[in-house]
């Protein structure tokens, strides 16, 4: 089952993950848009070289984190700041497997 959060709804799913990582900095969130270069340096993740099915490949590209027994896929715009268009989570199953 696939589960796709809205951009409005990233904020508040980021704050609980960069809050269980967060010991020091504290980093702003113009406008409560997550950056990809706040991404890069404040969540462990492992790039991808394509995004999974349903993603525009040519519009964002792709990283993969680990959390809660589950795979989380954040979508990064190329254009401008990068922004975080969308947050899609997997179970660990065939459709995991298959992207």
């Amino acid at each position: 089952m696939r589960k796709v959060l809205a951009p409005t709804s990233t904020l508040a799913a980021l704050a609980l993950m960069l809050g269980a990582t967060a010991q020091a900095d504290t980093v702003a969130l113009d406008n409560g848009q997550m950056t990809y270069e706040i991404f890069e340096h404040s969540v462990g993740h492992v790039d991808l070289a394509t995004c999974p099915e349903g993603f525009d490949n040519d519009k964002v590209f792709c990283r993969l984190t680990v959390a809660e027994e589950r795979a989380h896929v954040f979508a990064f715009a190329f254009e401008g700041d990068q922004l975080l268009q969308a947050i899609r989570s997997y179970e660990f199953d065939e459709e995991f497997l298959n992207f």
